[in-house]
């Protein structure tokens, strides 16, 4: 039987790096934007990473989790403070669902045209931790790339896939020692 509690920790690590980035940001550098550079901001892309994480745990139930139904809450969008309580509620209910993998049926827009519906897709909770793993990880790149036009500088880690992490530790040291981050 296949299991899903080596990707919802994953995840949750994950989850816990964008918690430590947000405790170190003012609130000035979380909602900024630029009309050119970065029209969506921190806070922005934060939003979006947290919405689709709620709308997958909230499709688990009925096995059905549809992507697009994002509400596009402003407070965590410019609120520190409730996106990290968000994110902190998501790592929890990570840590309470089944291990058990199960199949699910995604929506998700294949267009920017609403006359074309948006086709649902087969898949399983594994590969949606996979998706929300890799989405999350896309999303802090752009987020660190805001964030050093800001003049502000995240861990070197953030932002960056596993498989480069990888690479980079066999690069430097000649062999891959994984690295864990030991959270409450």
């Amino acid at each position: 039987m296949k299991r899903t509690d080596t990707l919802a920790a994953l995840n949750q690590l994950h989850l816990w790096q964008g918690i430590d980035l947000l405790a170190s940001l003012t609130d000035a550098e979380y909602t900024a934007t630029h009309a050119t550079l970065f029209p969506s901001g921190v806070g922005e892309h934060m939003r979006h990473i947290v919405e689709h994480y709620q709308l997958f745990m909230e499709g688990l139930a009925s096995g059905h989790v549809d992507y697009d139904a994002r509400k596009r809450d402003p407070r965590i969008s410019s609120s520190r403070e409730s996106a990290m309580d968000i994110m902190e509620g998501i790592i929890h209910d990570l840590d309470a669902m089944s291990t058990v993998d199960a199949p699910l049926e995604i929506k998700m827009a294949a267009s920017n045209a609403p006359e074309n519906d948006s086709p649902l897709s087969d898949s399983t909770i594994k590969r949606e931790l996979q998706y929300l793993q890799a989405h999350t990880i896309h999303h802090y790149a752009l987020i660190a790339l805001i964030l050093r036009i800001q003049g502000v500088e995240p861990t070197p880690d953030f932002g960056v896939a596993p498989s480069t992490l990888q690479h980079r530790s066999k690069t430097i040291t000649g062999s891959h020692v994984p690295q864990r981050v030991n959270r409450p």
